[in-house]
């Protein structure tokens, strides 16, 4: 018997948190109640903890509510529609849950009425519930199997589907933010209409040296400015424009800091032996050019910023190349 009290302790928890709050046993509160515990991350979870994080308890009509504003089929995230099949087998585990929380909210009210018409019918109470008692642990020991079991499926399904999201906002070759990205960034800064930073990079002569070493040589090379970049510009935003090109962003007014960077990526980048794999032959020096400009409040700051930051990296080009300079 201590088994089995043991494996019916999320149960257990989740039937003192509804009682502690005063909700009842219902279906609906069940759910609520067994997500905002063992899945508190979850946007039920956090709705939950942010009304009782104070010690205040949530009451019915919150309750109601959080439920009807993360329907079973948003229990769990928003679904991407480009991964549709994930995003559908997520669905179907997070109905799956729901009903089998339910089911287990079902087993306790009826524990709760057999025990309740035993007492009726024994009001001195020397009849046996031993039987009563019994079939309700095994009932609920198979349905607490299984909410756990489905509730281990939906994180990992969630977290499949997370990563998944993550990796379409990433350029496949270096890793960093895609286009997509890039662009949900800047709609991000412009909407707070903070001053920012944006800086243009193009790798020189990149078109002679796939000519001359092939693409594969060409991506070795763009990987390599990649991370230079990154390492140089970190925390801030980089992300692959396009090509052989590169944006940083960087939340201030401040031009001088982001062409520190930017020449500091450059000096790594000089001090960088770079050889062919085949031959060991040197390559030399492995250079770029920049263009860096202000962007201040919203509409379209981004476009104008991106303009100006695109004439002076070609200003920089035809200044001779490997160098940075401001709009």
């Amino acid at each position: 018997m201590a088994m089995s009290t043991t494996k019916l302790d999320d149960g257990a928890k989740t039937l003192a948190f509804l009682a502690s709050h005063r909700l009842a046993a219902t279906p609906q509160n069940y759910t609520l109640a067994y997500i905002a515990l063992n899945d508190p991350g979850s946007p039920i979870g956090r709705a939950v903890a942010q009304i009782i994080s104070d010690g205040y308890r949530i009451k019915q009509d919150e309750a109601d509510d959080i439920l009807e504003a993360h329907s079973t089929t948003t229990f769990f995230g928003a679904y991407d529609s480009k991964n549709g099949e994930l995003s559908a087998h997520l669905r179907h585990q997070s109905l799956k849950l729901s009903e089998l929380a339910s089911s287990a909210a079902d087993a306790t009210g009826t524990f709760a009425r057999e025990l309740s018409e035993e007492a009726q019918a024994d009001p001195e109470g020397t009849g046996d519930t031993s039987s009563i008692v019994a079939r309700m642990i095994e009932h609920s020991l198979h349905a607490q199997s299984q909410l756990t079991a489905a509730m281990d499926e939906v994180r990992a399904l969630r977290e499949e589907l997370e990563a998944a999201r993550n990796d379409a906002q990433r350029d496949e070759l270096t890793g960093l933010a895609n286009r997509r990205a890039i662009d949900a960034h800047l709609a991000e800064l412009a909407e707070k209409g903070d001053a920012r930073v944006i800086a243009l990079v193009d790798i020189d002569n990149f078109k002679s040296v796939n000519d001359r070493y092939g693409h594969g040589v060409g991506d070795r090379v763009i990987k390599l400015v990649a991370s230079t970049l990154e390492d140089a510009c970190a925390p801030q935003f980089v992300g692959r424009w396009g090509g052989e090109e590169f944006i940083v962003v960087m939340p201030s007014s401040d031009l001088a800091a982001v062409v520190k960077r930017l020449n500091q990526a450059r000096a790594t980048l000089a001090d960088t032996e770079f050889k062919l794999r085949e031959t060991d032959e040197p390559m030399g020096l492995i250079s770029f050019s920049g263009g860096v400009a202000l962007a201040v409040g919203a509409g379209d700051a981004n476009a104008a910023a991106l303009r100006q930051a695109d004439k002076a990296l070609y200003r920089a080009k035809a200044a001779g190349r490997n160098c940075i300079l401001s709009a």
